[in-house]
């Protein structure tokens, strides 16, 4: 009796919050930012001890990336690679920052909001140290619409980041 009544309140807890981050009220939350500019532009050598990437470089051209966030079919481990987006590292730094910013734009497009599979905490951080890392292709020569959006993800998943440490 007392094992059910846990695991009710288990369920009960893990239900709430997910409703909890799902909704308005933590997107609001995660999106209350103070008004600053990203200005952070780190060597990738000092990363060398922290990051296993692939010392031979790919051009991002060589790629389709139209529809690259719409593949229903990936493996579970396709998709946290991808969106982690630790391929970054792999990309030749002379590819098209154009192309890469637009692959990172539908990314933020489509996952503005807290989403358990796609803000995974591993996910996520991981994310968020390939795009600041690699922001001579990422944020180098942006629009500033594009860096509006982009600094607002940023902050938006570092807040996320802080509530669920």
């Amino acid at each position: 009796m007392l094992n059910l009544i846990n695991n009710s309140f288990v369920f009960l807890r893990k239900t709430i919050r997910s409703l909890y981050l799902n909704s308005d009220i933590y997107n609001i939350k995660i999106s209350s930012i103070n008004i600053g500019s990203l200005r952070y532009r780190p060597s990738p050598s000092l990363l060398d001890c922290l990051i296993k990437y692939n010392k031979k470089k790919i051009n991002i051209k060589n790629y389709s990336m139209d529809e690259i966030w719409h593949n229903q079919n990936l493996l579970e481990k396709d998709y946290a690679n991808l969106n982690s987006f630790f391929w970054l590292f792999s990309l030749d730094l002379k590819s098209s920052k154009k192309d890469t910013q637009n692959i990172v734009l539908q990314w933020i497009i489509k996952n503005n909001r807290y989403d358990a599979k796609t803000w995974e905490i591993d996910i996520m951080a991981k994310r968020i140290i390939a795009w600041v890392s690699n922001s001579k292709l990422t944020y180098e020569d942006a629009g500033p619409v594009y860096r509006n959006k982009f600094d607002s993800t940023i902050k938006k998943q570092i807040n996320h980041l802080i509530n669920e440490i």
